[in-house]
């Protein structure tokens, strides 16, 4: 029995999709009665709900399962004291597997998201317990926005590329939940920290030229500005989360944001989906929608 945190989320979703496929039970830990239908269609065969932060309830959820799959919600300022807490009932209970879904690059502190997760990566190597930990870097599908933009016949509106110089790596989600439900049935990588990219990092110029090449016109290319983003977002300004995204999206302008293919397509046996096809899969059913 694999219990998966944030189990209501995309990424949560999308690993119980996986688990399922392959048959392996799956208890979905969530925060609101309202996630329960929509990780029960994904495949979970049970429900926990209550809040992540408390101990009791860690006790409760972990009881009867061999592996934890901890992912936190994006941003979360506590995820670095949730994940020890995490980490110490795992260890308290005994027989657990601890697999934590960090991201590419944790050592880059000057980002306070990422910061929190090298935390929780050092809690959990010094822990003692078999642990795994999953390095992804930008889901490919925070370029849904951007895809519907260029489907409308407008720009490619996008936050990442603030110049032509930065490179950026995405991975498919769909890839690392399956990824990740290889490494769960294997059983073989414990004590490993894997990262997951697709294939060769893209720059804003790439991007432009793929989507030109897949439309048959000239695409160009707007930067979202700081507070239209956080209005689409629904974030305060002022707000930790908001902030910290935000700051993300400066580094990856100023410093890039680039892994490499190999360990993925390795777990997976193939290659993973690259962004042209996963920009060409999406333009099509954008189509396909608004024929309807």
């Amino acid at each position: 029995m694999v219990l998966v945190t944030g189990a209501g989320g995309q990424v949560g979703r999308s690993l119980i999709q996986a688990l399922s496929a392959k048959g392996i039970s799956v208890r979905a830990w969530i925060h609101r009665e309202e996630q329960k239908e929509s990780v029960l269609s994904s495949g979970a065969s049970e429900i926990y709900i209550g809040d992540l932060a408390l101990k009791e309830n860690a006790t409760k959820a972990m009881k009867g399962t061999d592996t934890v799959f901890f992912i936190c919600n994006t941003a979360n300022p506590r995820e670095d004291e949730i994940g020890a807490h995490l980490i110490r009932t795992a260890k308290e209970l005994g027989n657990i597997t601890f697999i934590y879904h960090s991201v590419l690059h944790s050592l880059l502190s000057d980002m306070p998201h990422h910061d929190r997760k090298r935390k929780v990566e050092k809690t959990l190597i010094d822990s003692g317990i078999p642990y795994v930990i999953l390095q992804p870097g930008v889901f490919m599908q925070m370029l849904l926005p951007s895809i519907r933009s260029v489907k409308n016949g407008d720009p490619f509106v996008q936050k990442f590329y603030a110049s032509r110089q930065t490179k950026m790596s995405f991975v498919d989600m769909k890839d690392y939940a399956e990824a990740a439900a290889r490494i769960i049935a294997s059983g073989t990588f414990t004590y490993g920290t894997y990262e997951f990219c697709s294939n060769d990092p893209c720059s804003l110029t790439d991007m432009e030229n793929i989507l030109s090449q897949l439309t048959g016109r000239t695409v160009t290319s707007a930067f979202i500005s700081d507070e239209d983003f956080l209005e689409n977002s629904h974030m305060s300004p002022d707000s930790y989360a908001g902030q910290t995204l935000l700051t993300m999206f400066r580094h990856y302008n100023k410093s890039s944001f680039c892994g490499n293919s190999f360990t993925i397509t390795q777990i997976l046996d193939r290659n993973p989906v690259s962004v042209r096809d996963y920009l060409a899969e999406n333009l099509e059913t954008a189509k396909s929608r608004s024929s309807i």
